[in-house]
């Protein structure tokens, strides 16, 4: 991972207030829910 990828990632824990890995991928997944297509096991996980 570059630099200026792990500046953005840390940039985006603490703007969002994110506490734990959980909260993270819950970020991500509404950050990126219309972009990225799911796979036929998230839809059967949410």
């Amino acid at each position: 991972m570059s630099t200026g990828s792990k500046k953005v990632l840390r940039e985006m824990i603490t703007g969002a207030d994110l506490r734990t890995a959980e909260d993270l991928q819950s970020y991500l997944k509404e950050l990126f829910k219309d972009t990225l297509p799911m796979s036929k096991h998230q839809e059967n996980n949410p």
